[in-house]
């Protein structure tokens, strides 16, 4: 049997990627989206995993939500609609993180219907001290 040694190109050789280089490449570039939904459509794939959240089929829900996640990366709506589907498929760790990032996006109006997804996917996931302290402060701040 021949073993095939890795190669790897030393750091100091035309080949080591200049980090440096690759940060302002980064910074520079904004991403592009995913795929170009109109908000006419936007809605209509919102109604379509509504529907399927109400029939109880999670699974559907979340592949369309995680499909507009990444057209409408900014949208608080979209990303409240991924938390509530992601709780509802039993995925308690994605459905804190979509509801980070809808707390940190929405207003005044979704702050509580997020947050308590939030407290409890923190619940589900066996943070109990921590689901409580939350629903105690998102409820008593004005």
């Amino acid at each position: 049997m021949i073993m095939e040694e890795a190669v790897v190109a030393p750091e100091d050789s035309e080949f080591a990627p200049d980090v440096a280089d690759l940060a302002a490449a980064t910074e520079d570039a904004s991403p592009a989206p995913f795929l170009f939904l109109s908000p006419a459509e936007r809605d209509w794939l919102l109604l379509l995993a509504y529907l399927h959240l109400e029939q109880r089929k999670p699974d559907p829900a979340c592949m369309l939500l995680r499909l507009l996640q990444r057209s409408f990366p900014t949208d608080a709506e979209v990303q409240r609609c991924l938390a509530l589907a992601e709780m509802m498929a039993g995925h308690p760790l994605e459905a804190s993180r979509a509801a980070t990032r809808a707390l940190v996006r929405a207003g005044p109006r979704l702050r509580i219907p997020v947050g308590l997804v939030f407290a409890r996917a923190l619940w589900d996931l066996g943070k109990h001290d921590a689901a409580r302290d939350f629903v105690t402060n998102l409820l008593t701040q004005p």
